[in-house]
């Protein structure tokens, strides 16, 4: 995911209320599919308080793992712990605790989990949090610019048995609600734009939404992409929409 997703959410005064209502203590924290250590680089510096997160990462990427370690040692409201190299699908072998953390976030993670295990992992996600705790996920919705051009990109280049679409926003509301979960939803609406002329950064970011450095981004999207320029601007404008989903252990 691109950086200003995780702007628009540390910018939120909802997401930041949150935050502050950790208080001054030091609390658990569990970071699924911790990706480099974006979110806390931009998170650390609105926190007025003496809050510290002492965080477990858990990312399927031991590069990730390393990068988010390192990232979280230097901040000041942060401190990296444990780090869990596991898939999203097997967190429940790879941290057996209970009653453990007071919150956990999947911050723009998830996108390529089985969604036949969603129920399984949020079972267990309840199961590690204290109670009180908080679980924070952040996922694109199902018309965000994300799905579009990844389920084109599925149907267009890969082959029919391969499909798998990203899991949505959508998906994990439906699963909260078979598990009589209640959640409260905060949505995000924005564009990502970028100047036609800016090939590079155009074609980095296409392979970035899909997934893949390997693909002819620009040949593949090329009719599709015509459909988001902005003349007037010279721009192409990705419509991006996501939720924000805060689930409270009671």
């Amino acid at each position: 995911m691109t950086w200003i997703d995780y702007e628009y959410l540390v910018n939120n005064h909802r997401f930041l209320q949150i935050i502050d209502s950790f208080g001054s203590d030091t609390i658990k924290l569990l970071d699924i599919g911790c990706g480099t250590g974006v979110l806390p680089d931009l998170l650390d510096k609105k926190i007025d308080s003496e809050l510290k997160l002492s965080s477990d990462l858990l990312d399927v990427s031991d590069y990730c793992l390393n990068q988010c370690s390192s990232v979280l040692n230097k901040l000041k409201h942060f401190q990296a712990n444990q780090g869990f190299l596991s898939y999203t699908e097997t967190i429940e072998t790879a941290i057996p605790k209970s009653n453990y953390y007071d919150s956990i976030w999947a911050i723009h993670s998830f996108y390529t989990v089985d969604i036949n295990k969603i129920q399984d992992i949020l079972k267990h996600i309840k199961t590690l949090i204290k109670p009180s705790g908080i679980f924070l996920m952040c996922k694109a919705s199902s018309d965000s610019w994300y799905n579009q051009l990844y389920n084109f990109y599925l149907k267009k280049y890969e082959q029919p048995n391969n499909y798998r679409r990203f899991i949505t926003a959508e998906d994990i509301q439906e699963n909260l609600e078979l598990l009589e979960l209640q959640y409260d939803v905060i949505d995000f609406d924005y564009n990502h734009e970028i100047d036609c002329e800016d090939r590079d950064l155009l074609e980095a970011y296409l392979k970035q939404c899909i997934l893949n450095n390997y693909v002819d981004v620009l040949s593949l999207f090329k009719e599709k992409l015509l459909q988001y320029l902005n003349p007037k601007t010279n721009q192409f404008s990705f419509k991006q929409k996501t939720k924000l989903i805060i689930v409270k252990k009671h």
